[in-house]
């Protein structure tokens, strides 16, 4: 595939056709409006010669004919002629030759100026030089590390690498940001990877990077796809921390996810939200976190108030030897997140680096040591230093509300709402689909997975330009839209107060597939923040006899059964002790039944509609459901290892 850096364009803004020419010359009586007298008008170009494609390392010739009312001769003088463009004059037309080097991609403005003696005018050409794979240098060259260490980007700023200098990295490619580890061989090479997934991540992939020209601080680099397919690319090196977005969202595989509004103001706070991720040694957590933390001029300040942990996660346990007396201490280490900077921002990417550092809890069965007496302990210094994680943001443009229309259909307006069923059951709904009825109403569709019936929750709206409210119950909630990357687009919620914070929800995927059974058949890991150092986790794997095994939402057993639905859905069953799923469905028992309705695949994993249903008898021995809805990201497992620990 090709890799065009831009599209060459010649834009003639002259007097005549549309463009634009000023004219200037001798000052007489009567001289109006461009006219330098009443019998001489200015020369122009002929006429706008459209689009003219030229190639980096490529020589090419273009002819423009002048005009002058009067048929006077018209001289041409260039301001400033770049050195790969020369200019030849032969009477009334003038050549320009360019042959521009593979540094010269970018946009050139080529100030001309026309005169026939009496008047003159000032032309402007405006070319795009681009690169074309197909004529590029065939020498490698090789950069020392310390060069290759640091932010490179391209002039559009849709490609972007921040080098650390542990050889890891963030960058954004093909409009996918990513991590990376990276080596400095003969070529550069990137392994890259999710940026934020602690387990059953989707497979790392192999990215060279050939450098094949190198000028001051531009490298050109072929950006290898595959050993045939690569994009040839001109990178800058240099420092882009410019925030040209007001909101930025998280890069994370989720349908509720942060919000950041970030600014390099030192007299107003941010707010900086997320999911920061914490990988040390075998402990994996994922620390949910909110600040507003001001600026200082490179770092932004955090002031925590003490250590993070999620709700459901555990704390870093770990034994050590106090070489004084001999005897070990058990400890416990929650991270505790001190500031964040700007490693790179350019376009709609913003890659944050944190600094954290582990600090002692304690615990009922394990104590605290004072600052004082780390270097007793064996290994102690070593767990304590700060430590760095990074987060990718993409720009958040906020937009107007969409038309609301009886038969349209959105997600991201049901954060965790919740209300009471004519049979005595309850539906609850933390993001699902929401189907309008009329510009100021809505309605939920719940179904009973155990009876088959079907419930309407009824919900009213309103709208001005650029907010939407929504009532549902006794549970009114008022948001903005966005649209992000990829064409997605989510519903904003923002918390004030004392711990202000701004949460998206996500309102559409890039798109939608029609499902078959086979993309059911897969072993799918549901992805969560509550995984930890302990290697719990949860999975759903339909079996070929029919079986299922169930690891999810509290729901835990390998003694489950599946069926498909007639539309396309699947459904889950546990426990089912029975030959059938028809048979433990009509059996009187408690039961679970998961109803799970594909959307949209990715590489990652699959998004799904889920819908459960918990059949249990109430305080009164009464038999109910109890519905819930939520959008679920579930990855693609290989090899899933499952466990209810």
């Amino acid at each position: 595939m090709r890799f065009l850096l831009g599209s060459l364009v010649i834009a003639l803004l002259a007097g005549c056709g549309g463009g634009s020419s000023e004219s200037t010359g001798n000052a007489t009586p009567g001289t109006q409006g461009g006219q330098s007298s009443t019998h001489n008008t200015a020369p122009t170009l002929k006429s706008d010669e459209g689009t003219w494609v030229i190639s980096a390392n490529v020589q090419s010739t273009k002819r423009f004919e002048l005009s002058d009312r009067e048929g006077d001769s018209v001289s041409v003088s260039p301001e400033d002629l770049p050195e790969w463009l020369k200019l030849d004059q032969t009477g009334n037309a003038f050549s320009l030759t360019a042959e521009p080097g593979i540094f010269d991609v970018d946009t050139h403005s080529i100030a001309l100026v026309l005169s026939d003696s009496k008047d003159r005018s000032a032309q402007t050409i405006v070319i795009q030089v681009t690169a074309d794979p197909g004529s590029h240098p065939s020498e490698t060259i090789t950069l020392s590390d310390d060069v290759v260490q640091g932010t490179w980007s391209n002039q559009s700023g849709d490609v972007l690498f921040h080098f650390t200098d542990d050889n890891k990295g963030l960058g954004l490619y093909k409009d996918q940001g990513f991590a990376f580890d990276w080596n400095n061989l003969d070529d550069i090479e990137l392994t890259t990877r999710e940026a934020e997934c602690i387990a059953h991540c989707s497979r790392t992939q192999f990215l060279p990077i050939e450098v094949v020209a190198q000028q001051g601080d531009k490298i050109a680099v072929k950006i290898h796809a595959g050993e045939q397919d690569y994009e040839l690319v001109v990178l800058t090196k240099g420092d882009v921390k410019s925030l040209e977005h007001t909101y930025y969202i998280e890069q994370r595989l989720s349908d509720d996810i942060y919000v950041s509004k970030l600014s390099t103001s030192t007299s107003l706070p941010s707010l900086i939200g997320g999911v920061l991720t914490i990988d040390y040694e075998d402990y994996k957590q994922q620390v949910p976190f909110h600040y507003a933390p001001y600026y200082d001029g490179d770092n932004y300040l955090i002031l925590s108030g003490g250590p993070e942990r999620n709700l459901f996660g555990r704390s870093l346990e770990k034994e050590f030897l106090n070489t004084s007396t001999q005897t070990f201490k058990k400890l416990s280490f929650d991270p505790n997140i001190l500031s964040a900077k700007i490693a790179a921002a350019k376009g709609d990417f913003v890659a944050l680096e944190f600094v954290y550092r582990f600090e002692i809890v304690p615990t009922l069965d394990s104590g605290i040591v004072p600052e004082a007496e780390w270097g007793n302990y064996e290994g102690l210094d070593d767990v304590m230093v700060p430590r760095r994680s990074y987060k990718i943001y993409r720009g958040l443009e906020m937009m107007d509300i969409p038309e609301l229309s009886a038969g349209s259909q959105t997600l991201g307006l049901s954060p965790i709402l919740s209300g009471e069923l004519s049979t005595g059951g309850t539906f609850s709904a933390v993001n699902t689909t929401l189907e309008f009825t009329s510009a100021t109403a809505g309605v939920y569709t719940a179904t009973d997975g155990v009876t088959g019936e079907q419930h309407r929750l009824d919900v009213s709206v309103s709208k001005t330009q650029d907010t939407l409210s929504y009532t549902f119950a006794d549970y009114t909630q008022t948001v903005r839209y966005g649209q992000f990357f990829n064409n997605q687009s989510a519903y904003i919620r923002e918390r004030g107060g004392d711990s202000p914070f701004i949460l998206a929800s996500i309102a559409k995927l890039p798109g939608q597939v029609e499902p078959t059974q086979a993309d059911y058949m897969r072993t799918f890991y549901i992805d969560t923040m509550d995984l930890n150092n302990k290697g719990r986790h949860l999975v759903l794997e339909p079996q070929s006899d029919g079986r299922a095994i169930i690891y999810t939402g509290g729901i835990f057993g390998p003694n489950g059964r599946w069926q498909m639905e007639e539309d396309n859905s699947m459904s889950f069953i546990l426990p089912c002790n029975e030959d059938t799923y028809a048979e433990c469905l009509s059996a009187q028992t408690e039961k679970n039944v998961l109803n799970f309705k594909l959307l949209y695949k990715q590489r990652e994993g699959y998004w799904f509609m889920r819908e459960h249903t918990h059949y249990s008898q109430d305080d009164n021995q009464q038999w109910n459901s109890r519905i819930t809805h939520n959008m679920q990201f579930l990855r693609v497992c290989d090899v899933c290892y499952y466990s209810s620990n």
